[in-house]
């Protein structure tokens, strides 16, 4: 895979959100390769509400939102309980970082590792860089 396409939860489009990766206002689309970067949208939340903490129906939402522009990759500084169910479609990232542009330099650092755990499936576990 020579790019691969990553979600990041935000508030202000420079820094991660301080709330849960469901509860952004929108997320930053990035095409990103071992070289490059590129944003290519910028998409709101119009996820439902959760109606109680770790809502199956938040995860499906948001993956409802992010699958058609082909992403794979989630990153944010925090997950929710729903962290497992979005596994099952998406390699999570919780990022080291706060800022979102040093997140990208630490995910082309780390981009065979990322790629490993894409090709894992459903079985794949959340990665920590």
């Amino acid at each position: 895979m020579e790019k691969i396409i990553v979600a990041f939860a935000t508030d202000n489009r420079n820094d991660f959100t301080k709330e849960h990766f469901g509860e952004a206002k929108e997320y930053l689309v990035y095409e990103i390769s071992k070289a490059n970067s590129f944003l290519l949208d910028t998409i709101s939340n119009k996820s439902p509400e959760e109606k109680k903490h770790g809502d199956p129906n938040k995860a499906k939402g948001v993956a409802a939102l992010l699958k058609p522009h082909g992403v794979k990759v989630l990153i944010s500084k925090d997950f929710g309980r729903n962290i497992v169910r979005q596994q099952q479609k998406f390699v999570v990232i919780l990022s080291s970082t706060l800022i979102i542009e040093e997140a990208i330099r630490n995910i082309q650092k780390n981009y065979s590792l990322v790629i490993e755990e894409w090709e894992k499936g459903e079985t794949r576990d959340y990665l920590r860089i």
